[in-house]
């Protein structure tokens, strides 16, 4: 635990040695400040005359501006998440430091977390960004539960979580920061597409009917398991539920797993060295 603590504090310390930690953080809280409050007197517009805005009602806060407004940070923290996994295993390597870690005393596990630790520290910096805003919404709002603010936060955190565990393991692999940034912005750009993709999907299978009944069925599976991989796969289809309070272990269970699955992967890239001489 204190080689991992150690790795980690030297990391975090890195992020802020050079301009990209005070970027990543400062644009964090430049545009979610912007976006609350774009947002926020927008809302309170549409409060005060409903049926301008095609609403038969006041609509309701936590569906038309709390979730929608989370979930944006955190779309916002997943395409900056590269800015500082980039540089977590890639830079070592191009600087040819990589190795001199790897004969320290320290095992595999030890750096692969402190380096997740630090760029958690780094995430955790722009969640009180974002939590300024929120404490700000729940102190002039009446009747948003502190729970659900609290809850939001923490789909934030989750999506940044799952992000910075993809750009680790794409880290591992890659030899210089640019290309390891380049590959996570794409892979998460690929995700955010494929979830709106899912949505405009249909439940049923695209096979003609006048289609032999063998090869319908062998279209309409292979549809099910694409559909299904569209659907629940990308990291922010899991968030609008939770973003408006709902708990359901199955979405916390999606990013404790997607995270874990890239942890591993990190950790076979790293041992990786030992079979490639």
């Amino acid at each position: 635990m204190r080689n991992t603590w150690a790795v980690c504090k030297r990391e975090f310390k890195a992020f802020f040695l050079t301009p990209v930690g005070y970027v990543v953080v400062g644009m964090v809280a430049l545009i979610a400040g912007l976006a609350f409050s774009i947002s926020f007197t927008m809302h309170a517009e549409v409060t005060q005359n409903p049926t301008m805005y095609a609403f038969t009602a006041v609509p309701d806060f936590e569906e038309t501006f709390l979730s929608p407004y989370l979930v944006f940070c955190g779309m916002l923290i997943m395409f900056l998440t590269p800015l500082i996994t980039m540089r977590l295993l890639a830079e070592e390597r191009h600087r040819g430091t990589i190795e001199f870690l790897l004969t320290q005393p320290l095992r595999d596990r030890e750096i692969i977390f402190g380096k997740f630790l630090a760029a958690l520290g780094v995430l955790g910096m722009m969640m009180l960004c974002i939590g300024v805003n929120l404490i700000i919404m729940g102190w002039y709002v009446e009747g948003v539960e502190p729970p659900v603010l609290v809850f939001g936060l923490l789909t934030v955190f989750l999506m940044g979580q799952a992000c910075i565990s993809l750009g680790l393991f794409v880290s591992s692999i890659t030899k210089t920061q640019i290309m390891s940034g380049t590959i996570t912005f794409g892979l998460t750009l690929i995700l955010f597409i494929l979830g709106n993709l899912g949505d405009d999907m249909p439940a049923t299978s695209p096979a003609p009917e006048g289609w032999p009944p063998v090869l319908r069925e062998t279209v309409a599976t292979f549809y099910a398991v694409f559909r299904g991989l569209v659907v629940e796969l990308p990291i922010d289809a899991h968030a609008k539920e939770m973003a408006l309070g709902v708990v359901q272990p199955v979405d916390i269970a999606y990013y404790v797993l997607f995270s874990a699955f890239f942890i591993f992967l990190t950790f076979r890239a790293l041992e990786s060295r030992n079979w490639r001489g």
